[in-house]
């Protein structure tokens, strides 16, 4: 393997995953959400409670951005904003609804990842890859 091509092939080899794995989390689910939109709902599954401003740092999108992204799901029940008890003019963002299915479901499609990977690796191969991607991870951040 040639090293100055390891960085495009990284590259290369982890946007073909996601891409995969978001058509098939898309099937699965059949729910019809953009990827800011899918993304701002993962942050919020895993972290509950996170703020706008939260939100558009780990993003790396602008505040203007996530309020309309939030507006729109929360138009259509994904998520509910609540207003700080502390400061009045902070909120944060929970699921709604329609944000609990969604996390139901996705946690469903995982899953049936997880018996994907757990049929064609062993555990020690699981485990040195998500070593591999935490140092990967680790290396952009």
């Amino acid at each position: 393997m040639k090293t100055n091509n390891v960085a495009e092939q990284i590259n290369h080899t982890i946007e073909d995953i996601w891409i995969v794995l978001e058509k098939m989390e898309r099937d699965y689910t059949k729910f019809n959400l953009n990827n800011q939109q899918a993304v701002l709902l993962a942050l919020v599954i895993r972290h509950p409670s996170i703020s706008p401003s939260e939100i558009a740092e780990k993003m790396m999108i602008t505040k203007s951005a996530v309020s309309q992204q939030i507006a729109k799901l929360e138009k259509d029940g994904y998520i509910i904003k609540r207003q700080h008890v502390d400061d009045k003019r902070g909120y944060s963002i929970e699921l709604g609804e329609k944000g609990l299915l969604y996390k139901q479901e996705g946690e469903a499609f995982n899953q049936e990842i997880t018996k994907k990977y757990q049929a064609q690796l062993s555990d020690e191969e699981l485990v040195n890859v998500i070593e591999v991607l935490e140092k990967l991870k680790s290396v952009l951040l």
